[in-house]
């Protein structure tokens, strides 16, 4: 019963999602931290993240480049942002919660993954053309070279957005 009820839950909150969108439309460009930790252990990373929002998708993109005390990464993330309302609306302040994806390759030693992720988190608009956000965004994935799973961890970020 309770997979039912969750079922249910998440093709109402896809389903009706959009209707509650409350972004800019247009070009978003962005710069955002990240720092996280694996399910895997390790320790925490750091890393800087390009953010694009393309008028013409409903996908906010991220290029990922991530440096730990012996590696390099780079990759990329996607989110669709399932629900996006106003919080506060006297100060602009919105929250989201999404669904996205994430593909990377380490350096050193050499491995590649791809997973989902889930970000949540609150969004800030003090002018019309800035947005400051922050989120965390918990995943879940695959690592090949070698093979484990589960892949992902959690990260926090934060960020700043241009509208043009």
């Amino acid at each position: 019963m309770k997979k039912v009820l969750l079922v249910f839950v998440l093709i109402t909150i896809i389903s009706v999602g959009t209707v509650f969108a409350d972004h800019p439309s247009g070009l978003g460009i962005g710069v955002m931290g990240s720092l996280g930790g694996g399910w895997e252990g390790g320790g925490l990373s750091g890393g800087l993240i390009i953010s694009l929002k393309l008028p013409s998708m409903p996908v906010y993109w991220g290029v990922d480049l991530a440096f730990g005390k012996n590696y390099f990464r780079l990759g990329v993330i996607g989110d669709y942002y399932l629900i996006d309302r106003v919080l506060i609306n006297d100060i602009n302040l919105n929250w989201f919660v999404g669904v996205g994806g994430w593909v990377n390759c380490v350096i050193d030693p050499l491995s590649f993954g791809f997973g989902a992720r889930l970000p949540i988190g609150l969004s800030w608009q003090p002018i019309k053309i800035l947005e400051v956000f922050i989120n965390i965004a918990p995943s879940i994935g695959i690592s090949l070279n070698p093979f484990y799973f589960p892949a992902g961890g959690i990260a926090g970020e934060i960020g700043v957005r241009l509208w043009l």
